[in-house]
């Protein structure tokens, strides 16, 4: 039955092993344990070379469709492969009937598990408005989706030299269990960055390392929340972060914005707040910068009611107006401020390194849900970033971030206001990655969705990230991920489609 074209791009050897793999999984032979032709065999009888053969039974043998027995020849394996990968279980007499055409057709009914409460309390993926950022990598086009870092500008070489390093000098001790709390020469570093960079005031022993922001939100709510607790988010807010702390338990409680940041009043009402979850250098999605004022407000609101300010960090690195803004942490004096921060934007998202700074009397409870939750972070990546930060590597490599993504920034300003300006408002903060576009003509909100998800620019519709808040249409673009030639490409394109539909 094996059919080779010579004339094919496919190699001989891929096609006999396609072949050959598609007859053993047909059925096609009598009996599951049949002894296949000798390689010689089957070579002269195609006409072609014993290797050729070799590779297609070295394949089947690897994938576990074929078995070897010492001085006895090459069998088919029992079961196949696709008896354990397959969805449907029945027994083998039912398949070999439904196999040779019998009548025998039943089937097993799969019924759906009953999840726990708390998985349907978490908010769903709406359709259409967020997207699975691991499959917007390398070739899925330029689709301006916010919250995509350069992560083709990022040092390599250096890494896997620090890497390899780090290995050569602690050889086996890094594959070990590492301590819940961190990399010891990770969180120095980390302190020492956050004090003289981030106007933070912190000692190692305050310091937690995290696998990314997400996690570090789950340890301190799981830490200071009772079910049905109140957590205050600004809204529209980060949109992982509700879902995190509905995971936790938390009643979430929006808080509306204004051109200070978050608006802090409470009705009599209103339960007091365990935790207020804040994104004060760059409000995420809004770019607001939170003012001095408003942050002293809300730390005096916090010592009075017992909350904790949860401080998300996540861009402060990347401001492009002003001088740098110091954390909330450092103005302080009372330990109500839980910092944290995310090497996600900095470095790379896949990472999964971030850092907790808690007031003291909350590191032991912390560390205690850690080392329950997952006991700790890759030892290895913590080694190589403890020095890729004590080197320099850190900085120069957020220096030279920061000149791209402000280069990128402008040529996305320009290029939106230039090709797209006649239908959208452009909201530019001061920092971060991503930007507001508001709609001038509201009518048009569900025509210019229908168009970018067809073209597969895929800014993010601003309700997505609200919870009460009822804002007017826009869209949240990103724009750090892409060249400024792969920006304007994608703007390009988006403004012809928008004409194309005939939305002016």
């Amino acid at each position: 039955m094996i059919r080779l074209d010579r004339s094919a791009a496919e190699p001989l050897h891929e096609q006999l092993y396609r072949q050959i793999r598609d007859e053993l999984k047909s059925g096609a032979f009598a009996d599951a344990a049949s002894r296949l032709p000798s390689s010689r065999a089957l070579a002269i009888d195609l006409g072609i070379s014993r290797l050729t053969v070799n590779l297609a039974f070295s394949r089947l043998h690897a994938e576990g469709y074929l078995r070897l027995k010492s001085r006895s020849g090459t069998f088919v394996a029992n079961p196949l492969p696709e008896s354990f990968l397959t969805a449907d279980k029945f027994d083998r007499g039912t398949a070999g009937e439904i196999r040779r055409g019998g009548a025998k057709t039943d089937r097993v009914v799969e019924h759906r598990a009953r999840t726990s409460d708390r998985v349907r309390a978490i908010p769903d993926q709406r359709a259409g408005t967020q997207f699975d950022l691991g499959a917007l990598g390398a070739g899925a086009g330029v689709s301006l989706v916010p919250g995509l870092p350069a992560v083709d500008e990022f040092p390599i070489d250096i890494w896997e030299r620090l890497r390899s390093r780090v290995l050569a000098q602690k050889g086996a001790h890094l594959l070990r269990h590492a301590s819940s709390r961190g990399d010891a020469d990770l969180r120095k570093a980390i302190a020492t960055y956050l004090c003289d960079f981030r106007g933070a005031r912190c000692h190692p022993d305050q310091i937690l390392i995290v696998g990314g922001m997400q996690q570090a939100m789950l340890i301190s709510a799981m830490a200071l929340l009772d079910p049905g607790e109140p957590v205050w988010m600004e809204d529209p807010g980060f949109h992982q972060a509700r879902r995190v702390f509905i995971l936790a338990g938390a009643k979430v409680v929006p808080k509306p914005l204004d051109h200070e940041g978050i608006v802090i009043a409470r009705s009599p009402k209103e339960k007091q707040p365990k935790i207020i979850h804040i994104t004060p250098s760059h409000q995420y999605p809004l770019g607001v910068t939170m003012s001095f004022e408003r942050r002293t407000a809300l730390l005096d609101f916090a010592r009075a009611h017992g909350a904790f300010v949860f401080e998300d960090d996540f861009y402060a690195e990347f401001r492009f107006t002003g001088p740098p803004l110091p954390s909330l942490q450092g103005i302080d004096d009372f330990g109500r401020v839980i910092y944290a921060g995310t090497m996600s934007k900095i470095l790379y998202p896949s990472l999964r390194l971030g850092y907790v700074v808690a007031p003291q009397a909350l590191i032991d409870p912390l560390v205690k849900i850690r080392s329950t939750m997952d006991q700790h972070s890759s030892a290895i990546d913590q080694a190589t970033l403890a020095r890729f930060i004590t080197e320099g590597y850190f900085l120069s490599h957020i220096k030279r971030m920061r000149k791209i993504y402000a280069e990128r920034r402008e040529v996305f300003i320009k290029q939106f206001n230039e090709l797209l300006g006649d239908r959208f408002t452009l909201q530019v903060p001061e920092g971060g990655l991503n930007m507001v576009a508001w709609l001038k003509r509201e009518q048009d909100f569900a025509a210019i969705s229908r168009v970018t998800l067809h073209i597969g620019v895929k800014p993010s519709p601003l309700s997505f990230y609200c919870i009460r808040a009822t804002p007017k249409p826009a869209f949240v673009f990103g724009f750090a991920g892409w060249t400024p030639a792969q920006i304007r490409e994608s703007l390009v394109k988006l403004a012809s489609s928008l004409r194309r539909a005939g939305i002016h």
